[in-house]
């Protein structure tokens, strides 16, 4: 007796949970379906405004930045659909749910400081690819520095996004800046000491005629 209520207690839980099995299933299956097509689509997309070109300033990259997006975002929804099938309404396997729900929450803010970055280096280089075409000297200083300036002030902006403090950015500007002014420093000193000893030269001659 004891054996036939431990199968019919597994048959009824197992009966009982089929419909549950069988609503994940689909999910998982709506979700591949949907992700890939949203990354074909991201992908057509940037592959069309050639988000690529004007990155890397080819038509071939090894590392595609279309293919990176399309990535994230096919991936984004696989874990959504994941994260619905494994929770206490389905699968009821909620600390793995929750688990894989956080990761899917931070993976807009990824997209998003991406977006940021990815946008203000193709300002930069646009910037400064511009100035370029003036073939000025002082043009083409300008355009670099401009482009350094534009980049620093998206990651600025994308890293607080990713919950990291901009102040590493700005001690790292500061000591970039730091070595550019000392190197200017020496080498200007370099410079007037050599110019210094060419007028004493001069004058000493002239002082000796």
């Amino acid at each position: 007796m004891v054996l036939v209520d431990i199968l019919g207690e597994l048959t009824t839980n197992t009966v009982s949970f089929l419909p549950n099995l069988v609503a994940a299933v689909i999910l998982l299956v709506i979700g591949l379906v949907v992700g890939k097509v949203v990354g074909r689509v991201v992908k057509e997309v940037l592959e069309r405004v050639k988000l690529d070109y004007y990155i890397t300033e080819t038509h071939k990259p090894a590392i595609s930045v279309s293919n990176l997006f399309s990535v994230i975002a096919k991936w984004w929804i696989y874990l959504a659909f994941i994260t619905a099938a494994l929770s206490r309404e389905v699968l009821g396997v909620t600390a793995l749910s929750l688990w894989i729900a956080d990761i899917n929450a931070f993976i807009p803010r990824i997209i998003g400081a991406a977006v940021i970055m990815v946008v203000g280096y193709v300002l930069a280089e646009y910037i400064k690819s511009h100035l370029r075409k003036t073939n000025s000297l002082y043009a083409i200083l300008v355009g670099k520095t401009l482009f350094f300036f534009v980049l620093y002030v998206s990651i600025a902006l994308a890293l607080p996004i990713l919950g990291i403090s901009a102040s590493l950015v700005n001690n790292i500007l500061l000591v970039i800046i730091a070595s550019v002014g000392l190197g200017f420093a020496l080498a200007f000193g370099l410079g007037a000491k050599e110019a210094f000893a060419d007028v004493s030269k001069r004058w000493v001659r002239k002082l000796k005629i």
